[in-house]
């Protein structure tokens, strides 16, 4: 498949073109190199200090983080080193990736405004016994390696011309429109409707559109086939997928009793899960489960002929799943189930969007579209939603059909009764969707307006009486950064504050949304997919903040995009003329 050749050599070249760059200009300009202290561990997570007078790495990045000779701790001796440089020094390392900041602290408990502290997860036990010895030693954060060997094995899968099971997915007869999903009855035993398909069928197709209990789903269907001694293997983009699977009610007797395994263990996920049994070597076991990433999944696959190992294979995050993921999944389970969203995200790749057309690479890297185009797979849809609100979920409905259906908790808070009486408007008391109109300059990514009112909305916000975990979402790095600039210098770092564009929050559940639209590449932010993905992410308000004059700017609007937009527009939007201060507003 030429599509895996031409991603991995644009991998390659971006990659290589951070380990040419000067060491000093990603620490200081771009801010994509981070120079910590080691304070210990917590509860399986890394704790690191930072000064306050440099970025923090994003909440929810994944960073490459190593050890370097004690000379070369201090960045003022790096000179004219590269990023490569530096990496070829590393003694010890370990992928890490952020989860939260904080306020640093001095002995007597008050707040250090010279430095901040993050918490880390997904540390490779070695590096975690390697620094239990090392002190307070300053460590090295910076951009980490691709998947480099992750599109290999796939390249070694579909370059097995011989396989009958690769051809059944790889050689199938995809079509570019859209199939509409049939939708289940929420009466049925969703499991057990699936796995009576699935006497008859070899696939299946599950659509979960936001909150309507995915993971739950996938560990009722695997306890119901351990139970009945399957092997079972489930496979997702992420480490943070599967372990919210293993966390689930279904399967704690089968975790108590040692039958859950998963590959590359953690040393938060041993602390968190110390019955999760660690697997080295990839193998079905009746009657057990393993838990696996999609790459780790792919390193076995060079072993296996036409006769596939597991009972089961669950594909978790389907979306983010390449055409050729899902030949791998084929290859590795007699039964498969395929759980995701097609109106989510598809894969992010390092080839440009132009090449992607040019080439006719869509359906290859959108492969859970592709699969979902076809008629011979039984795809059913959940229709119950429980994150979202009942208003929420008739906007969000918009773009599936107008088939959900809230099941929402009705005794959550969507009123907040210490909010100035000019703000607290902005929160319709029946929860969802707010569409804030400011003027905002044409083609400008850091919209001073937008910032404004996104900055005061948090500040105010983060003073209410209860714990609310807001996010403050765009589309472009520069608007994040921007907001990240603003906001920070307004309030103090929190646990419960996310400043991350739509690409990375995937998943993602909160209270409350910001999302932040420029008035500028309306073609990416207002793209379907991502603009579903960010208004969907909350449990009581999102909050839309854009240009007055949005529905007139873009005339490539998607259907479903402004039907959503001319709905709140007209039902729930206020003009605030002056960003500087929300208190004066026009509805």
């Amino acid at each position: 498949m030429q599509f895996l050749e031409d991603e991995l050599t644009a991998q390659t070249k971006e990659f290589r073109q951070k380990l040419q760059t000067k060491a000093l200009y990603l620490l200081k300009e771009k801010e994509e190199l981070f120079v910590a202290q080691f304070l210990g561990f917590k509860r399986g997570e890394m704790i690191l200090k930072f000064p306050a007078n440099r970025s923090l790495p994003r909440k929810g990045e994944y960073l490459y983080c190593f050890t370097v000779p004690k000379e070369l701790r201090n960045y003022r001796n790096w000179g004219e080193m590269t990023y490569g440089d530096l990496v070829k020094r590393k003694s010890n390392f370990t992928e890490a990736i952020c989860i939260w900041q904080a306020p640093a602290k001095d002995e007597n408990g008050n707040i250090d405004r010279n430095f901040y502290i993050a918490g880390f997860r997904g540390i490779d036990f070695e590096f975690y016994e390697n620094l239990l010895e090392a002190g307070k030693i300053i460590l090295i954060l910076g951009p980490n390696r691709p998947p480099f060997d992750y599109l290999i094995n796939l390249q070694k899968i579909v370059r097995n011309e011989n396989s009958q099971i690769i051809s059944k997915i790889i050689d199938l007869d995809f079509q570019s429109n859209e199939r509409v999903p049939f939708l289940i009855n929420p009466k049925l035993v969703i499991p057990d409707f699936i796995l009576q398909k699935l006497k008859s069928k070899d696939h299946f197709i599950l659509i979960g559109p936001p909150g309507t209990g995915k993971t739950f789903q996938i560990a009722e269907i695997s306890k119901r086939l351990m139970e009945k001694g399957n092997s079972v293997l489930v496979i997702s983009l992420t480490n943070r997928a599967l372990v919210e699977v293993a966390e689930k009610p279904a399967l704690k007797e089968f975790l108590n009793n040692k039958k859950i395994f998963k590959t590359k263990l953690s040393v938060d996920e041993q602390n968190q899960f110390p019955q999760l049994q660690q697997i080295k070597e990839i193998s079905p076991m009746p009657g057990k489960m393993v838990l696996s990433t999609f790459y780790q999944a792919s390193r076995i696959t060079s072993n296996i002929s036409d006769t596939p190992p597991f009972d089961y294979v669950i594909v978790d995050e389907a979306s983010q799943a390449f055409l050729a993921t899902f030949a791998m999944a084929n290859l590795l389970g007699k039964k498969n189930i395929w759980i995701g969203d097609t109106k989510q995200l598809s894969p992010i790749v390092s080839m440009n969007e132009d090449s992607i057309s040019k080439k006719n690479y869509g359906l290859l890297v959108d492969g859970f579209k592709a699969i979902s185009s076809i008629s011979s797979f039984p795809m059913y849809q959940l229709t119950e939603t429980y994150r979202l609100p009942k208003r929420a979920a008739e906007y969000t409905g918009i773009f599936y059909n107008h088939s959900l259906i809230s099941k929402a908790s009705q005794n959550i808070n969507l009123t907040f009764q210490d909010l100035p009486d000019d703000v607290r408007i902005f929160f319709h008391p029946e929860g969802g969707p707010t569409l804030i109109k400011t003027d905002l300059e044409k083609g400008s990514r850091k919209p001073e307006n937008a910032i404004n009112i996104a900055t005061q909305l948090v500040s105010l916000l983060l003073d209410q009486k209860e714990n609310l975990h807001i996010s403050v979402l765009s589309n472009y790095i520069a608007t994040i950064k921007a907001l990240q600039k603003r906001i920070y210098s307004t309030v103090s770092r929190s646990k419960d504050l996310l400043i991350e564009t739509v690409a990375r929050i995937q998943g993602l559940t909160t209270d409350i949304t910001i999302f932040v639209i420029p008035n500028s590449g309306y073609y990416h932010t207002l793209e379907k997919r991502l603009f579903n993905v960010a208004t969907s992410r909350a449990k009581r308000h999102t909050i839309i903040i854009s240009d007055k004059n949005i529905l007139k700017s873009f005339h490539m609007l998607d259907n479903e995009v402004k039907t959503y937009l001319k709905k709140i527009d007209k039902e729930y939007s206020f003009y605030v003329p002056n960003a500087r201060s929300i208190l004066r507003i026009e509805k």
